[in-house]
């Protein structure tokens, strides 16, 4: 019968002070700006050298000792911050879910404009909630029933409107846009008769350099484009630090202006000169 050969003893590693020390130092350096790291590849390999003896001590699987508590609580810090997530544009499937229900009359004056609210199916996110974004915008004291010229109320399909408000990805905002012959380039919304289209992108990332929250470019994007289904045209940036009309192009910039989402300010129409 042949003999079994002797259990073999597991030693494990243990950490030293030092060790500790140089891993702490390691993950300090790793989150100081790039500018700082005067020695890269030396860090590199101390990162490597430290890793070689956890793995090699099998310190986390093996061993509750208090030293190796220690490191596993500095060890997360050491690691990179993580990449932020991309958004990736939705599905673009050219089909859209009306909102249900029907909204408050808006203002108190003025022709009653009935209009819907329709949603693309391939965007996460409810009609039913991006038309009471459309409803607390357009119901501001300050966006366009303030002139007691409109009064504005939502419908759900089947009723009677007289335009209806899109959310609609890149690709088919392009595409109705271009109906009309508007040239967008998946980048703006624009207004067709009897058809106000919101980008996706524009409504979830709003524009560089803005100057402004994104709620605030989402209630000039939704008063823009209503505004021109309201017959106003395009208008400019009257100066330097004033507020950009509502009617002005403020997604291809501000021309010196400063962001502004509504037609009434301080009770009054703003406005600036018609634009070319």
């Amino acid at each position: 019968m042949a003999k079994t050969a002797p259990a073999r003893r597991r030693t494990v590693q243990r950490i030293t002070d030092a060790d500790l020390e140089a891993y702490v130092a390691a993950a300090a350096q790793w989150r100081r700006p790039a500018s700082h790291h005067r020695h890269p590849v030396r860090l590199i390999l101390l990162l490597l050298l430290t890793a070689l003896v956890l793995v090699g001590g099998r310190l986390i699987r093996n061993t509750p000792d208090p030293e190796v508590r220690a490191v596993v609580s500095v060890a997360p810090s050491a690691q990179p911050v993580p990449v932020k997530a991309v958004t990736t544009e939705p599905r673009a499937t050219g089909d859209f879910v009306r909102a249900r229900g029907k909204g408050p009359v808006l203002g108190s004056g003025g022709t009653l404009r009935r209009f819907q609210v329709a949603v693309e199916t391939g965007i996460a996110r409810s009609a039913d909630g991006f038309a009471g974004e459309v409803d607390r915008i357009l119901g501001d004291r300050r966006s366009w029933i303030a002139g007691r010229d409109h009064r504005l109320q939502r419908v759900p399909e089947g009723n009677r409107a007289q335009f209806t408000v899109y959310l609609a990805t890149a690709r088919t905002s392009e595409r109705m846009c271009a109906e009309a012959g508007l040239r967008t380039d998946g980048y703006t919304s624009c207004r067709l008769e009897g058809r106000v289209i919101i980008n996706w992108d524009r409504w979830q990332h709003g524009v560089p350099r803005y100057g402004a929250p994104l709620a605030v470019y989402r209630a000039y994007a939704i008063n823009h484009e209503v505004g021109h289904e309201l017959g106003h045209g395009h208008e400019s940036c009257p100066g330097d630090g004033k507020p950009a009309p509502v009617m002005m192009q403020q997604t291809y910039g501000l021309g010196g202006c400063v962001a502004n989402a509504w037609p009434y300010l301080g009770g009054r129409r703003y406005a600036g000169n018609p634009a070319d």
